[in-house]
């Protein structure tokens, strides 16, 4: 079954006592979550000590526009009293030739792949995802992505 899926990328790694305390805060908010009434079945988890994932199965409620802002709204609140936030939809986050998580701001994007910075095999946390049942598909090559067009033709 697909879920719906939510990205929130935060602007630094957590440590872990922050990861263990917003757990214990975001499966609280899933505890009461709801779309017209009914509880979403759904969780919040955080991947990487660096993003926020939430996911809601719509078979038992589907996530509306009200529950949808709900959850926005409750996670901005939960990341606020950590002080916390999260980065806005204007980056791309990948993993270095180290293999450590970097965001990156999509003006920024281009001259990255020029200067080789970002290649076709670099792995991208793609957000787009918004329904999914296999977080595997999440983190692909730069060339499976929507980025692919910053490829020279031959690299794509």
């Amino acid at each position: 079954m697909q879920q719906y899926t939510w990205f929130f990328t935060l602007p630094a790694p957590l440590t872990a006592d922050q990861s263990e305390a917003l757990s214990r805060d975001f499966a609280a908010f899933t505890a009461q979550w709801k779309s017209h009434g009914t509880p979403v079945e759904g969780l919040i988890e955080i991947r990487h000590h660096r993003f926020i994932i939430a996911q809601a199965d719509p078979t038992q409620a589907r996530p509306s526009g009200c529950s949808i802002d709900s959850l926005k709204r409750g996670v901005a609140q939960i990341l606020q009293q950590h002080g916390l936030s999260w980065l806005d939809a204007g980056y791309v986050c990948y993993r270095d030739a180290e293999g450590h998580i970097q965001t990156l701001h999509f003006s920024a994007l281009e001259a990255a792949v020029q200067s080789g910075e970002l290649g076709p095999d670099t792995l991208i946390f793609d957000h787009t995802l918004d329904q999914t049942d296999d977080l595997s598909k999440w983190e692909v090559p730069l060339k499976q992505t929507w980025l692919k067009r910053y490829l020279a033709p031959t690299n794509a």
